[in-house]
C-alpha cells in the first residue's frame, strides 16, 4: 500500500545516517538488529542470569529508560527495544504494522536475542502482540507485563476517543499529517497521559531530541492496521501475566480497568494511582518492585495485586 511507502521511504533513505549517528551512540549498549521488513533498535545492559525486556511505547524512546536501566541491571540482563516504526526502529516500505507482523517480528527478535524464557513488559496496543508472542513461543516468554492494556473492545473505544474525528484512519493523509505534526502533537499527549507531570519537560525534551535526530512516529499506520476490527487474541491465555494500571493516565480515564482480567482470569493486576500511561517510567522503583517479586514467584502471584 502506499500508505507502507510513505512511512517506510525517508527512513529507508536515511538508514545509513541513523545506523551511524545519534541513534547508535547516545547510550551505551545500544545495537541495531535487521529482521527484514524492519531494523530493530535496542539496548542491552547487565549480564544477570534472568532477563527482562522493554517494549517502548511511542513516543517513548529507549533514552527514557536510563533510571530503569541502572536499577534493574544490577539483577537482570535488561533489554529495551523499540516498536517497528518508530523511534529508530528503521521500517522498510514492506512493514505492514498488521497484529500478526508485529507478533511474527517480537518472535524473531526474540528469537535472535537467544536469552531464553525472557520476562516480556509491553504497554498499551503493543501488549496485543506481546500476549500473542506469549502464547505462541512460551519457550520464549516465561512472564507477561502488560501496562494499560484493557479488553479489545475497550482499547477500540480507547482508540475512538484519541481520535474523535477520524483523521488517523484516513491512509496516506494521516501519514503525512503526523510526519508535519508530530512535534507539536506530542506535548499534548504527554499532558493527557503523564500522572506525574513534574516529569513532562525530560519526557518531552528526550522525545524532540529523537525527532531533531531523525525518529519516526507512524501512528497513523498503527492505527488502520493493527487496532481494527474483532480480536485477533487467543482464547485461552495461559501464560504468567501482571497487568500494570497507572490510573492517572487521563487518556484512559473512561476505561474499564477490570476488563484486563475478563481477558486474562488468572492474571494479576497492580494498580499504581499517581502514575500515568507510563507507569514504569513514572513509578519506577515500585514497578521494578512488582516485577521482581512477579518473577521470583514461584506461581506468578504477586502479594499487592488487585
Amino acid at each position: 500500500m502506499i500508505s507502507e511507502v510513505v512511512d517506510g521511504l525517508v527512513p529507508s533513505l536515511m538508514k545509513r545516517k541513523t545506523l551511524a549517528g545519534y541513534a547508535r551512540t547516545s547510550r551505551d549498549g545500544i545495537r541495531f538488529m535487521d529482521l527484514g521488513k524492519s531494523m530493530i533498535r535496542y539496548r542491552v545492559a547487565g549480564t544477570g542470569e534472568k532477563a527482562i525486556v522493554f517494549q517502548t511505547d511511542p513516543p517513548i524512546v529507549i533514552e527514557h529508560y536510563d533510571y530503569l536501566v541502572n536499577l534493574l541491571s544490577r539483577d537482570y540482563t535488561v533489554v529495551i527495544f523499540e516498536t517497528p516504526g518508530f523511534g529508530f526502529s528503521i521500517p522498510s516500505i514492506r512493514l505492514d504494522y498488521r497484529y500478526d507482523t508485529s507478533v511474527d517480528l517480537t518472535e524473531l527478535f526474540l528469537e535472535k536475542l537467544n536469552l531464553g524464557p525472557v520476562t516480556l513488559v509491553a504497554p498499551c496496543v503493543l501488549g496485543y502482540s506481546g500476549i500473542g508472542i506469549a502464547d505462541k513461543r512460551p519457550d520464549l516468554v516465561s512472564h507477561l507485563v502488560l501496562s494499560q492494556v484493557p479488553s479489545w473492545g475497550e482499547m477500540l473505544k480507547w482508540k475512538a476517543e484519541r481520535d474523535p474525528k477520524g483523521l488517523l484512519s484516513k491512509p496516506v493523509v494521516s501519514q503525512i499529517l503526523l510526519k508535519m505534526l508530530k512535534k507539536s502533537r506530542t506535548p499534548v499527549w504527554f499532558k493527557a497521559a503523564l500522572g506525574k507531570q513534574e516529569l513532562f519537560d525530560d519526557f518531552n525534551a528526550l522525545a524532540q531530541d529523537a525527532y531533531a535526530n531523525g525518529a519516526t512516529f507512524n501512528l497513523a499506520s498503527g492505527f488502520q492496521r493493527l487496532l481494527i476490527g474483532e480480536s485477533p487474541l487467543p482464547a485461552n491465555i495461559t501464560a504468567k501475566t501482571l497487568f500494570l494500571w497507572g490510573e492517572s493516565d487521563r487518556s484512559h480515564c473512561n476505561t474499564c480497568k477490570h476488563s484486563s482480567l475478563e481477558m486474562i482470569p488468572h492474571a494479576n493486576c497492580v494498580r499504581l494511582p499517581a502514575a500515568g500511561h507510563f507507569p514504569e517510567l513514572e513509578e519506577s522503583d515500585l514497578v521494578a518492585g512488582h516485577i521482581t517479586e512477579f518473577i521470583h514467584s514461584p506461581t506468578g502471584v504477586v502479594t499487592h495485586s488487585h
